[in-house]
């Protein structure tokens, strides 16, 4: 029980680095700290916003490090005839060096767009690796899900990344901007208007992609044909992302309103990615229990004596 539980305060506490990546991408604070490791030479933030929201990025960095690490260590002992448990538990303690040096190179380099959004990328990698891992410490034998319902999950779950690795090059080209303040038109038209409104077009075509496929799994989830629950929230999740996504746009490119809807949209997007992985680990095909027949389907059931 208590390794279960820990790998759920490790998946929950990577989202939460995720959300406050997000934080410090949306106030442009990832230079708030001139130095890496350290914040500054006394290892403490300088007396300004931007250097204290980036040392909480780093505090929460080094909290998850220690929870991966743990994770990896236990599964290592105790897990080791459980792959489906021990395979991302491993990954997850491998990303973490992957994931310093690209954060160190993003501050080396001045916060190149291209190292900032591979660095998200590959955190929203290791979000999943934490999520499956916890899922798989607590899924048990059982229904699960029908294959139709199943192949849709990996969909949707390949449609979410490449959802998210769109949304990233929105951030790092500043395209976010870039259909002024119309909804769903850009620019008057379609995609008008030049300054990377392709890109944020193509980004808002997956989200409607993977509004829809959600809402096809909320509907055969409520059939019975996956898990209900965590079938029918990422539904929830996904709308809810679209409307700040809108809000974002209705609201313009500068301000503290801007602010405070991209920094959710942010974190919008780990909760959704992670919502998404967990579905797709949840449900596996031929495990579904055959339903116990009642009445006249029980009696011609029976076989004759």
């Amino acid at each position: 029980m208590r390794f279960r539980l820990l790998t759920v305060v490790t998946a929950l506490s990577t989202w939460g680095l995720v959300a406050v990546g997000g934080v410090v991408r949306v106030t442009e604070s990832g230079l708030g700290c001139p130095h890496w490791p350290l914040c500054t030479a006394q290892a403490i933030p300088l007396d300004q916003r931007a250097s204290v929201i980036e040392y909480s990025h780093r505090a929460v960095v080094a909290w998850v490090s220690v929870l991966v690490a743990a994770v990896a260590l236990t599964a290592w002992r105790t897990q080791r005839q459980r792959r489906a448990v021990l395979w991302p538990a491993l990954i997850a303690a491998a990303l973490v060096p992957f994931q310093a040096l690209l954060g160190a190179s993003a501050v080396w380099l001045r916060l190149p767009g291209w190292v900032v959004a591979f660095h998200f990328l590959v955190g929203l990698l290791f979000l999943a690796a934490t999520v499956v891992t916890a899922v798989a410490a607590w899924r048990r034998p059982g229904p699960s899900a029908s294959a139709g319902f199943t192949w849709l999950t990996r969909i949707a779950v390949l449609v979410g990344l490449a959802l998210v690795a769109v949304g990233a090059a929105v951030v790092a080209t500043d395209a976010d901007t870039a259909c002024g303040t119309q909804w769903p038109a850009c620019n008057g038209g379609f995609a008008s208007g030049g300054g990377h409104a392709e890109l944020q077009v193509a980004h808002r075509m997956l989200a409607y992609t993977l509004a829809a496929i959600a809402i096809a799994l909320f509907v055969l989830a409520l059939r019975g044909r996956g898990p209900r629950l965590a079938g029918m929230i990422p539904a929830v999740a996904v709308v809810a992302q679209i409307s700040l996504g809108i809000g974002i746009v209705l609201a313009g490119g500068a301000g503290r309103t801007h602010e405070i809807l991209a920094g959710a949209h942010e974190a919008g997007a780990g909760l959704v990615w992670g919502l998404l992985v967990a579905l797709a680990a949840l449900s596996r095909p031929g495990e579904r229990r055959a339903l116990r027949p009642y009445g006249w389907r029980a009696a011609a059931a029976r076989p004759e004596a």
